[in-house]
C-alpha cells in the first residue's frame, strides 16, 4: 500500500534572505495536496504560516529545500515528476531535472559543494547534478528499492 507523508519541512537560519518584518530563523515546508510551499519565521511570535508566491511548474511538491548562498528553494514535484527551483518570490523558475524523472520524493541541496541530490522511486535510483540542473547523473542505481527520503552530513566534509 502507497502512503504518503503530506508534507516536507526545512528549518534554516539565515540572514538578509526574506523580509526583514519576519524572521531570520524560519521553516519552509512542502503541503503537496495544496500544491503550494509554506515559509513559518519563528523568532516572530504568533507569525502565521504563508505560502510562498512560486506558482510557475509547481503542483504537487513533496520535497523542498534551501540554497543560502543564492537565497533559493528547490522542490521536486510527483505529479509534474521534474526538479525546480526559484526565488520565495515566484521570480526566477529553472527546472532541474525533468528527462526521465518519475517519482521524485526526496532531495537535498549541498550548498557548499553546489550539488542537488534526489531520489527517484518509480526509478529506484538516487541522482545528483550541479545546481543548475548541468552534470547530471546516476549516483545510485542497483541494491536500491523505493528510495524516498535524502539527507546530507555537510558538516561533515
Amino acid at each position: 500500500m502507497y502512503t504518503s507523508v503530506p508534507f516536507s519541512l526545512v528549518y534554516f537560519y539565515v540572514k538578509d534572505v526574506f523580509d526583514k518584518t519576519s524572521s531570520d530563523k524560519f521553516v519552509i515546508f512542502a503541503e503537496a495536496d495544496i500544491g503550494e510551499i509554506y515559509k513559518v519565521p519563528l523568532e516572530v511570535p504568533e507569525a502565521p504560516c504563508y505560502p510562498l508566491e512560486i506558482s510557475t511548474n509547481i503542483s504537487r511538491p513533496v520535497a523542498v529545500d534551501y540554497d543560502p548562498v543564492e537565497g533559493k528553494i528547490y522542490w521536486s514535484d510527483v505529479t509534474l515528476e521534474l526538479v525546480a527551483r526559484a526565488f520565495p518570490n515566484g521570480s526566477f523558475v529553472d527546472v532541474i531535472a525533468y528527462n526521465n524523472v518519475i517519482t521524485p520524493e526526496g532531495l537535498a541541496i549541498d550548498y557548499i559543494g553546489r550539488n542537488i541530490y534526489w531520489t527517484d522511486e518509480a526509478n529506484n535510483r538516487i541522482e545528483v547534478a550541479r545546481m543548475d540542473g548541468s552534470s547530471r547523473r546516476s549516483l545510485i542505481t542497483s541494491n536500491i528499492e523505493k528510495p524516498r527520503a535524502i539527507l546530507l552530513d555537510i558538516g561533515e566534509r
